[in-house]
C-alpha cells in the first residue's frame, strides 16, 4: 500500500496569465541583464568620446519679389519690368547645387586636394583629439613613432596637379629642415622636393606634377597623406552633401546645410558658395540690363534719323502750302494716332526682347502680341477715319503724326536707355544673404548625454530581451501549477532557496571533511522548513511499515535530490524514528560526502555479495544509519536488477521506520526505474526554473513505462519571498524566526 500524502499546493488557477512570469524571468536573469547593459553602455559611451564629431554650417537665403525693388524705383518700373520675372524658390535651390556655384567652390577652397597628417592605423585618428592638447595628454617623445603624427601636425595645401590616371591615389609627404620637404609617389619612390610657399613643378614617367605647400608643421620625418581628386568627383559629393530646402513652405527663405568634421572648413565651403552664388545671380540681372542696353543704342541712331527726315517733310510741306489748321477733329484723331503708334513701337521693343529669352508659346510672348494686335487694330480704323478728311488735311495730318510719333519714340528710349544705364549701375540679383555660415562650436552628432542614454536604454531592453528568449527557449518550469498541469501529480513540498545550502554544497563538491547537512548546520534555514514540511506529511500518512521504503529521483542531476534525501533523514531521525538513507546512485552518488564517511563498502559491496549489516554505517545521526554507494561497480544496473537487492530491501523494512533512496537522474541511466519497482513511494524532484516542460513528461514517460507510480513532485531552489505571487503557489516563502523575550 503506498503512502498517501496532503496536498497542500493544490489551490492552483492554471488558466491565468502570470505577468510574474516575465519579472521571474528579469529577477533570474538580473546579472545577464546587467552585464549586457553595462557592455553596452560602455560600447556607447567610448563611441561618444571617441567618434569623430560632425559640424553643421548652416546659410539663410531671402528670395526676394523683385516687385518690391522696382517700388523703390518708380521711374525705372516700366524699364524693368520688359525683364524682370517672379523668381521662382524651387529654381533658385536648383541654381544653388549647379555646378556652376558649386565648381568655383571647389576650386577656391581647394576641395579636390586632401591633405592630412599621417596617422597610427586604426588607432591613430583616435589618439589625435587626445594629443592635440584640448585634453591635456602628451605622450613622451621616447614614445613617439617619428613618421607619424600626434596630434599637433597640420598642412595646406593650394595645388596639387596630376595626371588623371593619378586621381585619387596616395602620395606620401615628408617634412624635413626648415620647411623643405620630399614628395613620394604611391610606389613609395620620390619624386619631387621643395620648399614650404614655393610652387615646385616635376615631370615625371605619369606626367608633370604641380605642387604648392602653404603650410606645414610638424618635426621632421613627419609623413603626411596627399590625394589628388577629380573636380568633377568632388563637385558631385558636395552636391549630394548639401541640404537646400525652403524653411517654411512659400515662405522664400531657403536654408542650405553642409556637415563635417572640420568646423571652420564646412562653414568656408558655405560662405563661399553662397557668395558665389550671389555674385552669379547679380551678374545674370546685370548681363539682362546689358543686353537691352545694347538693343536700345542700336535703335536710337535709327529713330534720330527717322525723326529728323519726318521734321523735314513736315518743314518742306508747310513752306510750300504754309500753316494748316486742324480742326478739333483733326488734332484729337492726331493725338490718338500718336498714343497708340508709340504704345505699338514699345510693345514690339519688349517683344523683341522678350523673344531673346521665351518663346512664342509663353505666356508673356502671347499676351504682348493680343496687345500688338489690339493697338494695329485701332491705327487701322484711325487711318480709315484720316482718309476722309480734305486731302491737304490729311497730308498735313500725316506729317505732323510722323514727327509727333518719331519724337515721342526717340525721347522715351532715350529716357529707357538712361534708366538701363542707372539700373545697371546699381543692379541687385533675386536673393540675398539673411545669415551667413558660422564655425560651430558644438557637433550636431554625437549627442554625447543621448547616445549614453540611449545606449543604457538600448542595452537594458537587449538584456530584459535575452532574459526573455531565455525563458521562452531554455528556461524550465518555474510554478506548481504548470508541473501539476504537465505530468498530472501534485506537488508535494516547495523547498526554498538557501544561501548556506550553497555554501554547503561547495564543501561537499571540494570533498571537505566534517558533516554537511543543512538540517545540523542550520536546522532553522528556511529551506530545512520547506523539507519539515515534507517530513510532516511523510509521517501523518504512514500506516503500513511494509511500505516505508521512498525514491526520490530526477530527470538529470543538479536537481537537489541527495540534498533533500540527507536532509529528509536527519529531520526524520530527529524525530526518535529509525531511518536509513541509501545511496542509490553506484555511479556519481556523493551522499557520503554530506556526512563525512567514505563510500565503500556499500551498497555495491552488499549486492556483490557483501555482508549487509557491517556496509551499513551506524547512527552517523541519532537514529540515522546510511549505506552509501559502495565501490564502483562495472554493471550497477544488472546489480538492482539480481535478486539481492529485492531480498536486501524486505530484510530493512522490518528494521527501520523510514527507508529514503538517493537514485540515479531517469533520463541518464535505467536504475531509477530498477529501483522503483521495489518502492512504496515515488518522488520526482525538480529544481526551480532548470527543466522544460518536454524534459519533464519524457520523464513521467520513461517512469511509467518502467512500471514505476510517480506519486507526487518536490520543487527546490525557489527563490524566496513572492517568487509565486499571482501564480500557483501564492505566497512564497518567508522566514519566521523565534525572538526571546
Amino acid at each position: 500500500m503506498a503512502i498517501n500524502f496532503d496536498n497542500r499546493y493544490t489551490d492552483v488557477s492554471s488558466d491565468e496569465m502570470h505577468l510574474t512570469d516575465y519579472l521571474q524571468a528579469i529577477v533570474a536573469n538580473w546579472r545577464s541583464i546587467l552585464m549586457i547593459t553595462l557592455a553596452i553602455t560602455a560600447l556607447g559611451t567610448a563611441y561618444a568620446f571617441i567618434a569623430t564629431p560632425v559640424y553643421r554650417a548652416d546659410v539663410l537665403f531671402h528670395v526676394v519679389d523683385k516687385a518690391d525693388n522696382n517700388n523703390k524705383q518708380d521711374g525705372l518700373q516700366p524699364l524693368t519690368g520688359m525683364f524682370d520675372t517672379k523668381p521662382s524658390t524651387a529654381a533658385e535651390i536648383e541654381l544653388m547645387k549647379s555646378r556652376l556655384v558649386t565648381e568655383e567652390t571647389v576650386k577656391s577652397l581647394h576641395l579636390d586636394i586632401a591633405a592630412r597628417p599621417h596617422t597610427l592605423p586604426f588607432v591613430g585618428g583616435l589618439l589625435a583629439p587626445l594629443m592635440n592638447g584640448k585634453w591635456g595628454i602628451t605622450l613622451p617623445p621616447s614614445l613617439q613613432l617619428p613618421s607619424y603624427a600626434w596630434g599637433n601636425e597640420s598642412i595646406k595645401v593650394s595645388r596639387f596637379d596630376t595626371g588623371k590616371d593619378m586621381y585619387d591615389r596616395d602620395f606620401t609627404l615628408i617634412a624635413g629642415q626648415n620647411g623643405d620637404f620630399v614628395l613620394n609617389n604611391p610606389d613609395g619612390v620620390a619624386i619631387l622636393e621643395g620648399r614650404v610657399g614655393e610652387n615646385v613643378v616635376r615631370e615625371t614617367p605619369a606626367g608633370p606634377i604641380t605642387l604648392r605647400v602653404d603650410e606645414m608643421t610638424g618635426a621632421p620625418g613627419t609623413r603626411y597623406d596627399l590625394t589628388r581628386g577629380s573636380t568633377l568627383t568632388t563637385v558631385e559629393r558636395l552636391q549630394k552633401a548639401m541640404d537646400i530646402s525652403e524653411s517654411t513652405l512659400q515662405s522664400g527663405v531657403i536654408r542650405a546645410s553642409l556637415e563635417g568634421h572640420d568646423p571652420r572648413l564646412t562653414a568656408d565651403i558655405m560662405n563661399s558658395m553662397a557668395r558665389e552664388f550671389i555674385r552669379q545671380d547679380v551678374e545674370s540681372r546685370s548681363s539682362e540690363a546689358e543686353h537691352m542696353l545694347a538693343f536700345l543704342d542700336q535703335q536710337l541712331p535709327q529713330l534720330r534719323k527717322e525723326l529728323d527726315a519726318a521734321e523735314q517733310r513736315y518743314n518742306t510741306f508747310r513752306n510750300q502750302h504754309g500753316t494748316v489748321d486742324l480742326s478739333e477733329e483733326s488734332r484729337l484723331l492726331l493725338q490718338q494716332i500718336v498714343d497708340n503708334k508709340t504704345k505699338l513701337v514699345d510693345l514690339q521693343t519688349q517683344r523683341a526682347e522678350m523673344s531673346q529669352r521665351f518663346t512664342a508659346n509663353h505666356p508673356a510672348v502671347a499676351a504682348l502680341d493680343a496687345q500688338i494686335a489690339g493697338l494695329q487694330g485701332n491705327l487701322s480704323k484711325m487711318g480709315k477715319s484720316v482718309q476722309t478728311l480734305p486731302d491737304t488735311e490729311q497730308t498735313a495730318l500725316r506729317l505732323l503724326r510722323d514727327v509727333h510719333v518719331d519724337t515721342e519714340l526717340y525721347t522715351n528710349l532715350l529716357n529707357s536707355a538712361q534708366q538701363l544705364r542707372i539700373a545697371k549701375a546699381g543692379q541687385v540679383g533675386d536673393v540675398r544673404i539673411v545669415d551667413f555660415a558660422e564655425a560651430a562650436d558644438d557637433p550636431v552628432r554625437p549627442k554625447r548625454v543621448l547616445v549614453i542614454l540611449i545606449s543604457f536604454g538600448a542595452g537594458l531592453f537587449i538584456g530584459i530581451v535575452f532574459a526573455f528568449v531565455r525563458k521562452t527557449l531554455y528556461g524550465g518550469v518555474e510554478r506548481p501549477d504548470e508541473l501539476e498541469a504537465a505530468l498530472g501529480v501534485p506537488v508535494f513540498a516547495v523547498v526554498p532557496r538557501s544561501e548556506q545550502q550553497m555554501r554547503l554544497q561547495q564543501d561537499v563538491m571540494m570533498r571537505r571533511r566534517g558533516l554537511h547537512v543543512l538540517a545540523e548546520q542550520a536546522p532553522q534555514d528556511i529551506a530545512v522548513e520547506g523539507v519539515r514540511n515534507l517530513r510532516t506529511s511523510l509521517q501523518l500518512s504512514v500506516d503500513d511499515k511494509q511500505n516505508n521504503v521512498v525514491m526520490l529521483t530526477g530527470s538529470r542531476p543538479d536537481a537537489g535530490k541527495s540534498f533533500l534525501s540527507v536532509n529528509l533523514s536527519a529531520l526524520v531521525a530527529s524525530t526518535a524514528k529509525r531511518t536509513l538513507v541509501i545511496d542509490g546512485d553506484m555511479r556519481r552518488g556523493d551522499v557520503h560526502s554530506h556526512f563525512g564517511l567514505q563510500h565503500q563498502p556499500g551498497l555495491s559491496d552488499v549486492l556483490r555479495g557483501g555482508d549487509l549489516q557491517s556496509s551499513i554505517q551506524r547512527d552517523v545521526l541519532p537514529g540515522l544509519d546510511v549505506l552509501t554507494k559502495g565501490s564502483l561497480p562495472s554493471h550497477p544496473s544488472e546489480l538492482l536488477m539480481s535478486k539481492r537487492f529485492e531480498t536486501m530491501l524486505a530484510e530493512l523494512k522490518g528494521q527501520y521506520d523510514l527507508i529514503i533512496i538517493d537514485t540515479p537522474p531517469v533520463l541518464a541511466v535505467t536504475d531509477s526505474t530498477v529501483i522503483g519497482k521495489h518502492v512504496g513511494t515515488t518522488l520526482l524532484v525538480i529544481r526551480h526554473g532548470r527543466h522544460p516542460v518536454g524534459e519533464l513528461a519524457e520523464t513521467a514517460k520513461r517512469l511509467r513505462n518502467g512500471g514505476v507510480d510517480l506519486q507526487g513532485v518536490l520543487l527546490t531552489d525557489v527563490p524566496q519571498a513572492g517568487a509565486f505571487i499571482g501564480s500557483g503557489y501564492r505566497g512564497g516563502y518567508y522566514g519566521y524566526e523565534s525572538i526571546a523575550g
